[in-house]
């Protein structure tokens, strides 16, 4: 797939739009709302919806995810849309779903753990919920995960 896609995902599924985020990938998400509420906005939006709900599968512009399980369900969506689990870009805040910006070194060693201010020169944050991310994050506990949904 040329383009990273477009999605939503549905409140069933709010632990895969977290990873999928981490990959770079564009996903609204509220557990607020319903699936065909959803399916209403992520239509409106030209997102593709990703759903468990068996009432929501036959819709064109929907993906049901068939696993139960969270590698399961993130390895059907990186063959689904061609993503690459190697490649942590870290480009969206996993919890808001905005674009990161960069922010200087000197600015965030306050907020950041002194090891980690010590051993990294770029930062970026979440103009939404302030949070702070660096390459490598939870460099074995990600790449682990990744590593366990490879192709």
């Amino acid at each position: 797939m040329d383009e990273t896609p477009r999605l939503a995902v549905d409140r069933m599924l709010m632990r895969l739009a977290r990873w999928l985020r981490l990959l770079g990938v564009d996903v609204i998400a509220d557990a607020s709302l319903t699936g065909a509420e959803l399916l209403r906005i992520a239509r409106a939006d030209n997102r593709i919806l990703l759903t468990r709900d068996k009432r929501l599968r036959t819709a064109s512009d929907v993906f049901f995810v068939e696993s139960n399980a969270i590698r399961g369900q993130l390895r059907e969506a990186v063959r689904r849309f061609g993503l690459d689990p190697r490649v942590i870009p870290l480009t969206r805040c996993s919890r808001c779903n905005l674009v990161l910006t960069p922010v200087a070194r000197d600015l965030v060693s306050r907020r950041v753990p002194p090891y980690v201010f010590a051993s990294h020169d770029r930062f970026a944050e979440c103009a939404g919920c302030g949070r702070i991310y660096w390459a490598e994050t939870h460099p074995v506990r990600m790449h682990a995960m990744l590593d366990s949904i490879a192709l």
